[in-house]
């Protein structure tokens, strides 16, 4: 996932989807999803009420495939991270 500061706006980068990160996640598109094509999904984050997540969403409908929590502070990366305190 990527989210840049480009002349003061924050750009983000809807990646799109393979089949194996559909079978990685038990998904099978044309039992679980039929209609749908491999094309139109994309995955990027999104903050909802519940935190921040990870999603795959169909870019012509806006309908979820799949929804997984990402990092606490989303695209915040705190300097502190990864250091071995002790």
């Amino acid at each position: 996932m990527v989210c840049a500061i480009a002349d003061d706006s924050i750009v983000q980068v809807r990646e799109a989807v393979s089949l194996d990160d559909l079978v990685a996640l038990n998904i099978d598109l044309g039992r679980d999803f039929p209609g749908h094509k491999l094309s139109d999904l994309r995955r990027y984050p999104v903050l909802s009420e519940g935190g921040w997540f990870t999603v795959i969403k169909n870019q012509q409908t806006l309908e979820t495939i799949s929804r997984q929590p990402w990092r606490l502070l989303g695209p915040i990366t705190l300097l502190s991270e990864g250091l071995d305190l002790n």
